[in-house]
């Protein structure tokens, strides 16, 4: 905790503050409920995507993105598909999965691999390829590419793995940190991969006893303007980055839930510890989802959490008050449409501040029998087998 606190206030006193005032989200006095979607959304659809034999998706691995015309599925090494942003209906696959010039081997699987501004996807032909590759979702083909940034020298170390357009031409990259004592948080580039910008990295952790490394994307997000940037779990803090500094925006204040960033390697220090993984925000709310584990499984070195439950809320930015799921009836506490048995979390909020979430079909049909009448026109004859229902919300 000391040594979050110590990254903060370097932040502060290195950096203006670009953001709005600073936002403090005290988790520790929320309200836990049933949290309605109705409450927070205006307008809520609800889109079978059709189960066409074509295009089968796993629901537990397969990320989403709503354009004006289409509801974008794809999945880290998997084909992508586009179906009708109405109606649910199968399009067609974007690209092809393959080696040739305007193919890819991989999405790059996290919440923003969509540029909405060019209807862009950012793909890869593996980790560690020198560039991302840019699909234009209309055409099928490669529009461009970025090149990886890469260290300048032998003794810094980071590793740039998905690219965020910050604006035209520009792009940021959180830059794991695989030693625990890298110094190097984001980056800023350009399309040639020319380091433009390294923001500073305070933070260590403890890494004996493990032998993998963190890898994942950060969490990236836009609003009014502005782009932040929360690191994955073991951080609360959300930043507002710019191409000169970063600063703190959103502090969450987790009470004695918090998680040690030090210990992140160690499953059983932070067993029970809550690990924020989604933040985003509108004019009146700020979104997130957050889980905790109450066990561990493994041997010494490869300790693992197990036993994983997911909570998902939001903050009323008026009354300064957050509220978190919570609710006995149903097995995972989400977001609840009144009417519908099985709620949901965000997965990705476009620029048109629409959430975007999926409902399991295993999961609904399990509690069929309470479907209310509006929804069982449509719903009725899901199967447990059949593609995800996607849910596309208005926020107030």
């Amino acid at each position: 905790m000391k040594l979050f606190l110590f990254s903060i206030i370097l932040s502060v006193l290195s950096f203006p503050l670009q953001a709005q005032d600073l936002i403090h989200i005290s988790l520790a006095k929320a309200k836990f409920g049933q949290v309605k979607a109705e409450n927070i959304f205006e307008e809520i659809e609800i889109i079978p995507l059709e189960t066409h034999k074509d295009a089968l998706l796993n629901t537990q691995k397969t990320a989403y993105y709503v354009t004006d015309k289409y509801i974008i599925a794809t999945a880290f090494l998997q084909k992508t598909y586009l179906f009708d942003r109405k109606t649910g209906a199968f399009i067609r696959e974007v690209s092809g999965l393959g080696q040739g010039p305007d193919e890819y081997a991989g999405w790059i699987y996290h919440s923003y691999g969509l540029d909405e501004e060019h209807n862009i996807l950012f793909a890869t032909d593996s980790p560690q390829a020198e560039v991302w590759k840019c699909i234009d979702i209309e055409t099928n083909k490669v529009a461009s590419t970025i090149r990886r940034p890469l260290p300048g020298n032998n003794e810094e170390s980071f590793v740039a793995y998905a690219p965020w357009l910050l604006q035209e031409g520009m792009y940021m990259s959180y830059c794991n940190n695989r030693s625990g004592k890298d110094k190097t948080r984001l980056v800023l580039y350009d399309k040639e991969g020319n380091v433009l910008k390294k923001y500073p990295n305070y933070m260590e952790y403890k890494r004996e006893g493990s032998t993998s490394y963190p890898y994942n994307n950060g969490l990236f997000y836009s609003f009014n303007g502005q782009n932040f940037f929360k690191e994955y779990n073991y951080n609360d803090t959300v930043f507002c980055v710019t191409e000169e500094n970063m600063s703190p925006h959103i502090v969450f204040d987790l009470g004695n839930k918090q998680p040690s960033y030090y210990h992140q390697n160690d499953a059983d220090y932070n067993k029970e510890k809550y690990l924020i993984n989604f933040v985003n925000e509108s004019d009146s709310f700020v979104f997130f989802c957050f889980s905790y584990f109450t066990e561990t499984t493994g041997l010494s070195g490869f300790v693992t959490g197990k036993n994983v439950s997911v909570h998902t809320g939001y903050y009323d930015k008026k009354s300064k008050q957050a509220y978190i799921s919570s609710t006995s009836d149903f097995k995972k506490p989400r977001y609840l449409i009144d009417g519908i048995p099985v709620g949901f979390y965000p997965k990705y909020i476009n620029k048109n501040k629409e959430v975007i979430a999926q409902i399991d079909p295993e999961e609904l049909v399990e509690y069929r029998d309470k479907i209310a009448p509006k929804y069982k026109g449509r719903l009725q004859d899901i199967q447990e087998d059949d593609n995800p229902i996607i849910i596309i919300a208005q926020i107030k």
